[in-house]
């Protein structure tokens, strides 16, 4: 049952659920069926016995195309007024005629025709079309222009009227603005008119006067489009298109409507806020009834026309002629009508389809006797309320609140009155208790009402809690975020910062180590100081390196193509010095030609990190092997040793930036955990990955991979085959833990 439906009731134990023309379910008693009742309201009867499917729909009364369109018609004493109306705008357009011309800059008339027009049903347009070719060509007769002129205007009004009927007629019924589909075909025929219009206008002109065709035309054609737009939609608004306003808040709306007008078009003001007005008039489109938005949009309109040919706005200060401004004028006229009949449109087919939503739940989910949901009867009579019967869900909800005899007094109930006042859902919290409350009065008995109750406490509950927990978790990862663009930050900046200090500190420490004066204890001491500035610069270095891979894309033109075993030479001959260090043996194998689609300094630094670590952690006399196979559409770098490996507990954080493993930090090996993390960012940048495995027999094995270039592959294997295995043997290495 929902707000401003009818309950039918006949005998108890008996249910009928109605729609009216706003597609409202609602709730009241029949035992046979669902239509049998004492109230067969002229609308819309959904058929369903108890327990069964929709059966049917009956429509009592099809009403007009575009259901729920406003049933009037012109009275006779309509046609005098109507005549005399477009006469008097006709002749007061030929005042806004410039001197020399032949056409007005603004034509209101053309608008009232239209909208007379639309408002007549078919049998009656063809009446309407002579009423307005008859009084148009008149009124311009009587203004003392060239009768050729008056004929040719006079029947370039009614085609343009005809033109708009026409093409709103299309499909049968009368047209109304419905939806944004009913809208944009409102503004397609009001352009197809004011086309036809200008053709024919600028026709004439050059027929009559010897003029040039476009010249008039499109004149002609803008301001009778912005008539159009501005005065026909009186005539499509919907039966049921208002909803409830306070007059209070149309009067501020105006207020403040009028202020943008006069601050933008007033005389003496040249400020570029054309704009203004639009986002005022977008409030009376979504908060008032059709009729009050199309209202203002007139008299906006009018405003505009009346200040800026009076001097005033940013149009006129651009020093425009007088037909210029016309059409400025008209265009920003047509701007405001269009995105009114827009925006009413729009709230409208919203409205419609929400209640559409609302109605097929409550068919779907409103189970009657049974029902979790409480559903009541009762009537008031002078101040106090009777339950005359509710269902057991409804006494549950409202127990404390039903005396023995069914006399209804407590929150609830008064709850239930508040939305009878105003059609309007409630929310009542009670004992911890949240219950949905909708409640409308039954037809031709005021005293009797229908009510729903829905216990939503559970709903509520979860909303809440999933709710907090969203925005916890949201703040938490803001936090996160924030703490590591802060961290990245700070990291970037101080390193960036501290290389030029070091880098003068090692100069300086280069040229004591050089000077022949100094003593052998003071050598000593400038050794100490320069291999702690050289590690201090590989740290910058690393930490420069990290920032670039995590913040910079790669660039397309840094991108080539190279084989892997130039990778795996390069990268050997730069290692072999520490390799030889500490007599480790450094193999090298590639498995045929494989290109490798990278950035060559990327693939360098991962590389020669990889190796570095192999060879780090390998005990003295151990073997380091770096190779590279195919697999796929990538190739794998490998480079596996003969140290000690890693534990699992080590692995999991191995690329974590300064993770440096327990060994490591016992033994005081050199590093400062960068190493895998760096590798990791210039594997990713590239389209690649880097994993690490520890064999069961010892050593570690870390992977490489990188997109393999496969067009060039084929092209290599087209043109000389595959070229056999290329191997080395250079060192030996080990990895084992991150630096």
């Amino acid at each position: 049952m929902t707000r401003g439906g009818e309950a039918v009731l006949d005998e108890p134990g008996h249910v009928s659920v109605i729609l009216d023309d706003q597609d409202r379910g609602h709730v009241g008693s029949s035992q046979r069926s669902i239509v049998h009742g004492r109230h067969r309201p002229a609308r819309y009867v959904q058929n369903m016995d108890r327990g069964s499917a929709l059966t049917s729909w009956e429509p009592r009364d099809p009403g007009l195309w575009g259901r729920g369109m406003r049933p009037w018609l012109p009275s006779w004493w309509v046609w005098p007024i109507a005549a005399a109306g477009i006469g008097a705008l006709a002749a007061s357009g030929l005042y806004f005629t410039p001197p020399g011309g032949t056409l007005a800059i603004w034509w209101p008339a053309a608008g009232v025709s239209v909208w007379f027009v639309l408002v007549n049903p078919p049998r009656r347009r063809p009446l309407a079309l002579a009423l307005v070719f008859a009084v148009t060509a008149g009124a311009n007769l009587l203004s003392g222009r060239d009768p050729g002129f008056a004929l040719g205007f006079g029947f370039a009004n009614a085609t343009e009227a005809f033109v708009v009927a026409l093409l709103l007629g299309l499909g049968g019924g009368r047209f109304g603005l419905l939806t944004i589909t009913h809208a944009l075909r409102f503004l397609l025929a009001v352009a197809a008119g004011a086309l036809v219009l200008g053709a024919l206008v600028g026709a004439t002109v050059q027929a009559v006067q010897g003029g040039d065709l476009l010249d008039a035309a499109v004149p002609a054609a803008a301001s009778h489009a912005a008539a159009v737009l501005l005065l026909a939609p009186f005539a499509l608004i919907p039966a049921r298109a208002g909803d409830p306003f306070r007059w209070g808040e149309v009067a501020i709306q105006t207020a403040i409507l009028a202020l943008a007008i006069l601050v933008v078009f007033r005389p003496g003001a040249y400020l570029p806020l054309a704009f203004l007005p639009f986002t005022v008039v977008t409030w009376a489109a979504f908060r008032f009834p059709m009729a009050i938005a199309f209202a203002q949009s007139l008299v906006a309109a009018v405003a505009v026309i009346a200040l800026s040919f009076s001097g005033g706005g940013p149009f006129a200060a651009i020093g425009l002629s007088t037909t210029d401004l016309a059409i400025t004028v008209e265009v920003f006229l047509m701007a405001l009508a269009t995105i009114t009949v827009l925006m009413v449109a729009a709230r409208n087919e919203l409205r419609r389809a929400t209640r559409t939503a609302a109605t097929t739940t409550r068919l779907i989910t409103g189970g009657f006797l049974e029902s979790e949901v409480g559903l009541v009867i009762a009537e008031r009579e002078r101040g106090t309320s009777t339950v005359i019967w509710a269902n057991d869900a409804a006494r549950n909800l409202l127990s404390g609140e039903l005396s023995p005899e069914g006399r209804w007094d407590g929150d609830i109930e008064a709850a239930t009155q508040t939305a009878l006042r105003g059609e309007a859902e409630q929310v009542h919290e009670r004992g911890g208790t949240v219950i949905r409350l909708l409640a409308n009065r039954v037809p031709d008995d005021p005293r009797r009402f229908a009510v729903q109750l829905v216990d939503v406490t559970s709903t509520v509950r979860m909303m809440q809690a999933r709710t907090e927990a969203e925005l916890e978790r949201d703040a938490a990862r803001t936090a996160r975020i924030d703490l590591e663009r802060q961290r990245d930050d700070f990291v970037a900046t101080t390193s960036h910062e501290l290389r030029t200090p070091i880098t003068s500190l090692r100069g300086y420490t280069e040229l004591l180590a050089e000077s022949p004066r100094l003593p052998e204890l003071e050598r000593g001491w400038v050794e100490v100081v320069d291999r702690n500035a050289r590690r201090l610069s590989e740290l910058v270095e690393d930490l420069l390196t990290l920032g670039r891979a995590r913040r910079a894309p790669v660039v397309q033109a840094a991108v080539e193509t190279r084989d892997a075993a130039d990778y795996l030479a390069d990268v050997a001959l730069t290692q072999r010095p520490a390799a030889d260090a500490k007599d480790l043996s450094l193999h090298t194998a590639v498995a045929g030609p494989l290109p490798v689609r990278a950035v060559p300094r990327d693939v360098l630094r991962a590389l020669g990190n990889l190796v570095s670590n192999a060879l780090k952690f390998t005990p003295d006399g151990g073997e380091v092997r770096v190779s590279a196979v195919p697999d796929g559409r990538e190739v794998i770098f490998r480079v596996a040793d003969t140290g000690p490996g890693m534990t699992a507990e080590t692995l999991s954080h191995a690329f974590e930036r300064f993770y440096r493993a327990p060994d490591a930090e016992r033994e005081s090996t050199p590093g400062t955990g960068l190493g895998l993390a760096i590798t990791r960012e210039l594997a990713e940048r590239n389209g690649g990955s880097v994993d690490l495995h520890s064999p069961a027999g010892g050593g570690l094995v870390a992977e490489l991979r990188l997109p393999r270039d496969l067009a060039a592959t084929q092209r290599t294997e087209a043109g000389t085959g595959l070229s056999p295995t290329r191997s080395g043997t250079l060192a030996s290495s080990t990895t084992s833990a991150p630096r």
